[in-house]
């Protein structure tokens, strides 16, 4: 019976380019991790707006807690130990109020905001979307156009 094959001309060379898109997005220093710290930063100035423009008294105190994390996706830390309520309370603490009011069936309003879906941390996100979208997007064609592809 007759051999018969098949060669398939730039298979190595498409493997070697698909795996170099694969390090631009795992990596810590390519394009997408680049593109996830712009965005991130984009994200935690936003939130500081948000938060000033909000009407909520103590979410400009919790937006000093925004930090920016490095990584692949766009992070950003709200809260943690810093204290910025008027008594000395940390963050962490005031986070979910100054976003969304106080408690389900609170007999006290330390917020001085009626209960709400999002007060400044949704609006920023929510806010920057499209624009974080279009950043990822460019920064992975970006990858694929360099490895040839």
């Amino acid at each position: 019976m007759p051999r018969t094959g098949v060669t398939v001309v730039g298979a190595r060379e498409t493997e070697l380019a698909l795996d170099g898109v694969a390090v631009d997005l795992a990596g810590a220093g390519g394009p997408v991790a680049e593109a996830s710290i712009a965005t991130a930063e984009e994200l935690a100035a936003l939130l500081r707006a948000s938060a000033s423009a909000s009407g909520v008294p103590v979410a400009p105190r919790v937006a000093r807690s925004v930090t920016v994390k490095q990584g692949r996706r766009p992070t950003v830390s709200i809260g943690g130990a810093q204290r910025v309520g008027r008594n000395g309370a940390p963050a962490f603490k005031l986070a979910w109020g100054s976003e969304h009011g106080p408690a389900e069936g609170a007999d006290v309003n330390h917020f001085a905001v009626p209960r709400g879906a999002g007060y400044w941390i949704k609006p920023a996100v929510d806010r920057l979307k499209p624009a974080a979208r279009e950043s990822f997007d460019l920064a992975v064609a970006g990858s694929i156009r360099r490895h040839g592809l």
